[in-house]
């Protein structure tokens, strides 16, 4: 009996502890990735960004 509220104790912590990183984390970051290029700064939403980019697309030609 005492593991169980030993694991219900546990429980409510990592819930209350989830809770504060939610309200702590800004609405507009998108699951930690990117929106802006690093160098130019062009919106790329997490793609590649088309400027920067070193590789070209010439099928190896």
């Amino acid at each position: 009996m005492v593991l169980a509220y030993i694991g219900i104790a546990i429980g409510v912590l990592i819930v209350l502890i989830l809770i504060v990183k939610i309200s702590r984390t800004n609405p507009r970051e998108v699951a930690g990735i990117d929106a802006f290029c690093k160098k130019c700064g062009l919106e790329t939403r997490g793609m590649n960004c088309p400027k920067c980019e070193k590789k070209s697309k010439s099928f190896g030609v």
